[in-house]
């Protein structure tokens, strides 16, 4: 494992627990001064779900070096896969907390960052210095 390869595991270690704190706060019901102002701004809670669950499908990406997952013809980086899956078990999970409602538009929003994060990754220059494209897993 290089070095730019810990470094990713690092931010996205750092970014999952960040992320894993928001949330814990949120279903405590703690209304922390980073909630109060992401409310203050027009679609805060929005732009918050694209900035963080992009950035982290991005870090995962680069963490697990560019691995895709191939079926049916489609290509999808494997972050970006367990991301999404995160993802969606985080919203559909707010259903059993009082202090949580599950939304739609913060899954759409997450989708988009991830989505963002693919379309990132795949115009990045191919030769990269400790990640191979190659290392890819086919299941059609």
């Amino acid at each position: 494992m290089g070095i730019s390869t810990r470094f990713y595991w690092l931010a996205f270690a750092v970014l999952a627990g960040f992320i894993g704190w928001v949330i814990y706060q949120a279903e405590t019901g703690e209304k922390i001064r980073l909630f109060l102002m992401v409310e203050s701004l027009p679609l805060g809670d929005k732009l918050g779900h694209l900035w963080l669950y992009g950035a982290l499908a991005f870090l995962l990406n680069l963490s697990l070096q560019l691995r895709k997952y191939h079926c049916y013809g489609l290509s999808v980086y494997r972050g970006s896969l367990i991301v999404l899956v995160f993802a969606l078990a985080e919203e559909l999970s707010q259903q059993f907390f009082a202090t949580r409602t599950v939304d739609a538009g913060d899954l759409i929003a997450d989708v988009i960052g991830i989505a963002i994060a693919e379309f990132l990754l795949r115009r990045k220059p191919r030769a990269r210095k400790g990640i191979n494209e190659d290392k890819d897993q086919t299941n059609d």
